[in-house]
């Protein structure tokens, strides 16, 4: 078994035991271009969007790199509908990949090898940011200039006391109310 397919095995189990709808989710292997949005912050639209299962949200968009290759989906979660085909032309998936060296937003997507290195931090419960921190697994990306997507996400799927974990910011802890794209560290 390859190093990604191991990686990715452990991701679906991490994510079976963190989010209460994984055992209903339909996760599967997608190859192709797809949104990383893990560092990403987001900006609020003042609209709304609603989820596969019908839940509405406030929505955030978020800037993230297009990268290829294999990525983990959730067919049933996010907009999706059951395909890792993408939703229309000049769009992508906002997918998940183990990757910890990556274009970043909060280096404005440099191409230089030092601005790449993705630092997990921890945005704890006493914050008060769980309904800020955004959630892009599985949702519909619009591609723009340069390989970078527009991800329209949504936020608020937690409770404000939930501790999550982002790759945003580089270990800044200012990207914790900068509605990150995030992992709940406890269930809602």
């Amino acid at each position: 078994m390859s190093g990604v397919s191991k990686m990715i095995k452990h991701l679906i189990l991490a994510l079976s035991i963190l989010l209460p709808t994984a055992a209903a989710a339909e996760f599967a292997k997608c190859t192709g271009e797809y949104a990383l949005c893990a560092a990403s912050t987001c900006t609020p639209t003042g609209k709304t969007i609603t989820t596969t299962s019908g839940e509405t949200y406030p929505e955030v968009i978020c800037r993230c790199p297009i990268l290829h290759g294999p990525a983990v989906a959730d067919l049933s979660a996010g907009n999706m509908t059951g395909s890792c085909d993408a939703s229309g032309p000049n769009h992508v998936w906002s997918l998940y990949a183990p990757r910890m060296h990556f274009r970043q937003e909060w280096q404005d997507f440099s191409r230089l090898p030092q601005n790449k290195n993705a630092k997990i931090q921890v945005c704890g419960a006493d914050l008060m940011e769980g309904a800020n921190s955004a959630n892009c697994f599985s949702f519909d990306c619009e591609k723009g200039k340069d390989g970078i997507a527009a991800c329209h996400c949504p936020m608020g799927q937690v409770p404000a006391d939930t501790a999550f974990a982002t790759l945003a910011g580089q270990g800044d802890p200012a990207a914790c109310s900068q509605h990150p794209v995030s992992l709940p560290l406890t269930k809602p």
